[in-house]
């Protein structure tokens, strides 16, 4: 039954999304593996980016984005994201909120390299990049795991929650390869496409491309995913430091 309500959920909102329109906003810099909340446990991450080199008013923007969770059930977690900025010389500002919710149909096995899973996500977020102000987005995760080796592939598709909305919808694909070189670290490669408006759309950004260097480390209880990466394409950003910082509760 849960898997049936999750996957007639995703079609209606899949066949919603591509129907309407939304714009990415840079607050997570993730490639979605198969990390999730346990059951009756609660999150902590904390998602940080600095864009070292970019066009004004992006610029030297730090952006901090903390990302509350709680694990639902085994299928089940849920979180909330409080999105902020500060520009260079300029006192810290907000930008919204978002919500998501995770389903998926079992925990990762070690009979099975493969895993998957959908994010289901919405928010209310600033003007200045959400000219329609709501958005929604859903994410399907799939990830494959062989010792020492990590693949992870993500389909975005956001999109309005207005009737009439001033944004097209959008699409990106995400993905990342990472080696295992020892216990708790691990190096690699992630690549953000983001494809642009899925319907025509002349005075919207159409496609950029994000690559990042980027190690995940366990520090005793503490986890840390960082990269260097550089932005291509029709995007204000083009050097970003990133951190996520998953903080032990």
């Amino acid at each position: 039954m849960p898997g049936r309500v999750a996957v007639t959920a995703s079609a209606f909102i899949f066949s919603a999304l591509v129907c309407a329109e939304a714009v990415a906003a840079p607050e997570e810099i993730q490639v979605y593996l198969d990390d999730f909340t346990e059951a009756g446990q609660y999150g902590l991450d904390l998602h940080t980016n600095y864009v070292v080199s970019g066009q004004r008013p992006a610029d030297h923007q730090f952006r901090l984005t903390p990302e509350f969770s709680y694990g639902i059930n085994e299928h089940w977690d849920a979180a909330a994201y409080f999105l902020t900025f500060k520009d260079a010389g300029e006192t810290p500002e907000t930008d919204g909120v978002k919500f998501r919710a995770r389903w998926r149909p079992h925990a990762p096995s070690p009979d099975s390299p493969f895993y998957w899973a959908v994010n289901f996500e919405v928010g209310r977020l600033s003007e200045r990049f959400y000219p329609d102000q709501t958005s929604g987005e859903v994410k399907l995760i799939g990830v494959w795991k062989t010792s020492p080796w990590t693949l992870g592939v993500n389909l975005n598709i956001d999109r309005s929650l207005q009737r009439d909305p001033m944004q097209a919808a959008t699409s990106e694909v995400d993905a990342k390869v990472a080696y295992q070189i020892r216990e708790g670290l691990q190096v690699g490669v992630e690549n953000y496409s983001f494809l642009g408006a899925i319907h025509n759309s002349p005075g919207q950004p159409q496609s950029s491309t994000a690559n990042y260097l980027a190690a995940d480390l366990k520090l005793g209880e503490w986890d840390l995913n960082v990269g260097l990466g550089h932005v291509s394409g029709q995007a204000p950003d083009r050097t970003i430091l990133k951190a996520i910082i998953g903080v032990p509760l």
